[in-house]
């Protein structure tokens, strides 16, 4: 049976197995896709291991008074737009300007206190998980790792101008923005042909035969 449930993985200098938090997460999201680290580097590291898998990331800020959280962040991010981070803070006016404007530009999903009740965390999760399902680079990443390593080195796609991409070209164009964007570009004509074929074909959306 495929595991199909997201890693989870904290990277909290504060963070106990015995938190109330660890308990609901692993009854939801069972204790094999949940990771805890105390130490930033041992999460950046697995992270950076486990990129076939979606994964989400609850991510606290200020480690011993520094902000080592957003300097995993711009870390993990240059290594993939696709990991989802879900941010805690005890105070946002902890987190120095330069600080919250890389969190926002890189597109962290959500930013918290630290101190919200273990059960309104777990819904963010929840809402986060939902989110990277419905995302089409998403889904074009689960795809594309879906070939055999054999079939990702082989030329894919050729453009107008001549450039030839593998689906590896392609994915590390999805994680980091580089080959001309072409990831980025494939997810953009998905969706817009995806809208056109559903306004064509408007009067059966939600239909089921």
């Amino acid at each position: 049976m495929t595991n199909d449930k997201p890693l989870i993985v904290v990277i909290d200098d504060d963070i106990k197995p015995d938190q109330p938090i660890v308990g609901f997460l692993k009854n939801t999201y069972q204790a094999e896709n949940l990771h805890l680290f105390q130490n930033s580097a041992d999460g950046v590291t697995f992270i950076a291991n486990n990129l076939s898998r979606k994964i989400i990331v609850l991510l606290d800020i200020m480690f011993n008074g520094k902000e080592v959280g957003v300097d995993v962040f711009n870390e993990i991010s240059k290594k993939s737009a696709l990991v989802c981070f879900i941010v805690m803070t005890g105070n946002i006016e902890q987190i120095s300007r330069e600080g919250l404007k890389s969190l926002i530009n890189g597109h962290a999903w959500y930013i918290i206190q630290r101190d919200k009740p273990a059960k309104e965390i777990l819904g963010i999760i929840k809402d986060a998980e939902e989110h990277i399902k419905l995302r089409v680079d998403g889904a074009l990443e689960e795809w594309i790792l879906r070939h055999s390593a054999e079939d990702q080195q082989k030329p894919f796609l050729k453009t107008r101008s001549g450039n030839s991409y593998t689906l590896l070209d392609i994915l590390e164009s999805l994680r980091t923005g580089n080959n001309s964007g072409i990831g980025q570009q494939m997810a953009g004509d998905i969706l817009s042909l995806a809208v056109d074929l559903l306004m064509r074909d408007k009067t059966n959306i939600g239909e089921s035969e």
